[in-house]
């Protein structure tokens, strides 16, 4: 019941955080937002927890090493973030390459200061869950600093450490997003809330029109009502591409023989499948 709780109430979640990232340019009011939206979720996780508990060690485990983590990382993103954009040089490309890079490191430092519990996170090990994830576990005989203060009845000796470990892995992805942006724009700073330079599509132009009758056909754009010819048009647009006729692309995906006929399609769900797999530590 928690798990099941837990997977729609992140779901939702992380779509409100989505909405405001992209509706809100203030770091501060953005910031307040987020940090809001992620509070009032911790609170009906444990809440939920408190009201039910726990059936079995097991179950207790995964709740400290994954379901917990994965709110609380959350909450640590927003506010590490936040100093970050408020602390970024303003109109100079080359200050802000410096600034981000000191950041990657400042976030690999981190990782290097929790060497044994960062590598246990990141391996996916599973030997000292007993001691890292039950509220009364004594921590494996590792320091986990983190950890001092928090309420015992709603954590474990290392959830808040895997959630800095969760936290700090996204940031390092935003910071890496942001350097990728000044090296393709080595001359434009970069502002919060715009990204620079355009998107253009750069593989298989079949591989695109199978993604966009999957668009149209799911009834992703403009509530179900975009036709195929429009989606192609769109995309071609966007990504300065040209895709061809929509029945012909149709009748060249259909005709796959060796291979399954929606082959992007199934390599898209395999490489985020992947990630998220990595994310968890599997």
């Amino acid at each position: 019941m928690i798990k099941e709780f837990s997977k729609r109430s992140l779901s939702a979640m992380l779509d409100e955080l989505h909405q405001l990232d992209h509706s809100l340019n203030d770091p501060l009011e953005k910031m307040s937002s987020s940090l809001k939206v992620v509070q009032t979720n911790i609170k009906r996780l444990q809440q939920i927890c408190e009201e039910q508990g726990f059936s079995s060690d097991e179950e207790e485990i995964y709740f400290f090493k994954h379901i917990k983590p994965a709110f609380c990382c959350q909450q640590i993103f927003v506010v590490e973030r936040f100093i970050m954009e408020r602390n970024m040089p303003q109109r100079d490309a080359e200050a802000q390459r410096l600034y981000f890079l000191a950041e990657v490191a400042y976030v690999e430092r981190f990782f290097l200061s929790q060497p044994l519990a960062y590598e246990y996170f990141s391996l996916g090990l599973t030997e000292l869950d007993g001691r890292y994830f039950l509220r009364n576990g004594d921590g494996g005989g590792l320091l986990f600093p983190e950890g001092v203060g928090l309420d015992p009845d709603f954590s474990s000796p290392a959830d808040y450490l895997f959630s800095r470990f969760r936290a700090y892995g996204m940031l390092k992805e935003w910071v890496l997003e942001k350097l990728d942006c000044l090296t393709r724009n080595p001359n434009v700073a970069y502002v919060m809330g715009m990204e620079t330079g355009e998107l253009k599509w750069t593989g298989d132009s079949v591989n695109l029109a199978e993604l966009g009758y999957a668009m149209a056909l799911s009834g992703q754009l403009n509530h179900g009502q975009a036709g195929i010819a429009q989606v192609f048009r769109w995309l071609e647009e966007k990504l300065s591409v040209n895709i061809g006729v929509p029945a012909r692309r149709l009748a060249s995906i259909r005709s796959r023989k060796r291979l399954s006929r929606t082959k992007f399609l199934d390599e898209l769900k395999e490489v985020l499948e992947h990630k998220m797999d990595e994310d968890d530590g599997r």
